[in-house]
């Protein structure tokens, strides 16, 4: 068996193990997880047809004909800028978890030991930051193309060319984006002391000008203008890029032209066959030296640079419970892998609400405001319940096997799980409030509204922080030191369901508060229902918020109280 082999099979055994050892867990959160996940695809699906629908029928008033359709003139266009931003997004996302996978993995260290080929390991990571970049895209995608195959009533072939042409532009994605791992891992480490961060302000200064006068323009404000999409369609309709190559597959396979659909996917496996060969050459020239630096030499001189600092720090907090703060902070931030995730996420939401713009002409200005509030609290949220099931989650597992040391210690189990409740809390809330109050600024919200929001952003503060560590804390896994392994369990997925569903209820809330508001202005007798819409609402979140804190803390440590280790 060759070493590629032996490695495909010690993963597909894994995956096994990992699969045997939910028929040990409880049949009841299988199915919640299982039904949840099913529910939630089905409402892309019909969500998506809905839209496709709503569009045509739009399209017939506009265009005063049934025999064309406006979702075949503007869903190629659309396509493609949907197809490069997720491209874009790919290679991200694939950098920071090739850096994550070869970098910072103890089993990475181990495979070096053994007379492995470099190529092979690579090979056999390049694989696993494929699937694990591209499964969420696969899952949100998948009903959307299953929708306009339906709609448009597509042949089989459609639904071929879309699976055999996503595989191949994902690899593209992942191998670019190891690539660019290898690189920073290359020459980061060997640039001076304060290169790197005064890189990084000047391209953020940079950007938000970008952003600043590109967004600004003043035909924007007064008149919908589709111009600005038009241009941008069209760039992204190049013919050197893999999502106009994806989109030219797809749409030709919906219009029957089997020829040029697969010409397409072959363009795509063999771009794919080539940019992968090229990054493991790459990897050939570049790990051993990126690996040394990061683990050998610069690590070294990191710790001296930063041993008087941290101790100085150290001595100001005192108390156990301040230490193990700072500990997971050290730990959090000794990762580039997952501070740069949050930095990319807020940092995109803190740039849009920062280019913010006035609604356009003709439309009410209160139901502009409450719209856009209403979206921008939506986005927030979600970004939210994503990164503390993605890094909250994983707090108490992350202890390890060590974690009966802390059970030696005269620290309580209660007071370690307030700390990692805490701690999530104060991150959270102030980078959510801080987008919120920014948000409010730039729309000139009323004080209800604004206050509305605020409500809400730090109710789901505090409910989404005690979801993660309470199931956190009653789903741990302290076999595994890899964040992202921790989270893809059944524990990480129910975290995740269940943050996503206190969103939506909290995001239906401020709707009536807004939509009630918003009444209120227009008849002078509405003041009293809005003012009982608004108490019922503040009720429903306060008491939907304590039961989503309090019982998952208490039942996480009740399990922890009750565990021996």
């Amino acid at each position: 068996m060759s070493p590629l082999a032996a490695l495909a099979v010690a993963k597909l055994r894994a995956l096994g193990h990992a699969l045997a050892a939910v028929r040990r867990e409880s049949r009841l959160k299988v199915a919640v997880v299982a039904g949840a996940a099913v529910a939630l695809w089905a409402g892309f699906l019909f969500g998506a047809r809905a839209v496709f629908r709503l569009v045509d029928s739009f399209g017939v008033e506009l265009l005063g004909s049934r025999g064309v359709s406006l979702v075949e003139l503007l869903l190629p266009r659309l396509l493609s800028v949907f197809a490069l931003l997720l491209f874009v997004m790919l290679i991200a996302s694939s950098a920071l978890l090739a850096f994550s996978s070869l970098y910072r993995s103890r089993e990475v260290a181990h495979l070096l030991t053994t007379p492995l080929p470099l190529p092979d390991l690579f090979t056999a990571r390049l694989a696993e930051v494929t699937f694990m970049s591209s499964w969420s895209s696969a899952y949100v995608g998948s009903p959307v193309l299953l929708a306009y195959g339906l709609e448009r009533h597509a042949p089989l072939d459609f639904y071929l060319v879309a699976a055999a042409g996503f595989v191949p532009f994902v690899l593209i994605a992942a191998a670019l984006g190891a690539a660019v791992a290898l690189l920073a891992a290359r020459t980061l480490p060997r640039l001076p002391r304060g290169l790197l961060p005064a890189a990084l302000a000047a391209a953020g200064a940079l950007a938000f000008l970008f952003f600043r006068l590109k967004l600004a323009d003043p035909s924007f404000r007064d008149t919908v203008d589709l111009g600005l999409l038009v241009n941008l369609a069209g760039q992204a309709e190049a013919s050197f890029l893999p999502s106009h190559w994806l989109t030219a597959a797809v749409v030709g396979a919906a219009a029957g032209a089997r020829g040029e659909a697969l010409f397409f996917v072959l363009v795509l496996l063999a771009n794919a066959a080539l940019v992968a060969l090229v990054a493991a050459a790459l990897a050939g020239r570049l790990f051993y030296p990126g690996w040394g630096d990061l683990v050998g030499r610069g690590g070294s001189r990191a710790r001296r640079r930063a041993g008087g600092r941290r101790g100085r720090l150290g001595a100001a907090l005192r108390g156990p419970l301040a230490q193990l703060a700072l500990k997971d902070v050290r730990v959090f931030l000794r990762d580039p892998a997952q501070w740069s995730q949050v930095l990319i996420f807020f940092g995109v939401l803190a740039v849009y609400v920062a280019t913010m713009r006035t609604g356009p002409r003709g439309l009410p200005t209160a139901f502009w405001q409450n719209w856009i509030t209403l979206l921008n609290t939506l986005a927030c949220l979600l970004v939210l319940a994503t990164l503390t099931t993605r890094f909250v989650f994983p707090l108490v597992s992350l202890e390890g096997r060590r974690f009966w040391l802390l059970g030696l210690a005269p620290l309580p189990v209660r007071a370690l799980v307030r700390q990692k409740f805490l701690l999530s809390l104060a991150a959270s809330a102030a980078v959510t409030l801080a987008l919120a109050l920014l948000s409010g600024f730039r729309l000139g919200l009323a004080p209800v509204p604004l206050l509305a929001t605020l409500g809400v952003v730090a109710a789901a503060s505090v409910a989404l922080s005690g979801l993660a560590v309470g199931l956190g804390s009653l789903y741990p896994d302290f076999g595994s030191d890899d964040p992202a392994k921790i989270v893809s369990g059944l524990g990480g997925t129910l975290t995740f369901i269940v943050s996503l569903a206190y969103v939506l209820v909290v995001a239906a809330a401020q709707t009536a508060v807004l939509r009630a508001h918003h009444v209120a202005l227009r008849s002078a007798g509405a003041a009293g229902p809005a003012l009982r819409v608004a108490l019922l609402a503040a009720g429903l979140v306060a008491l939907l918020t304590a039961a989503a804190t309090i019982l998952p803390l208490r039942a996480g440590i009740r399990h922890l109280e009750r565990s021996e280790f």
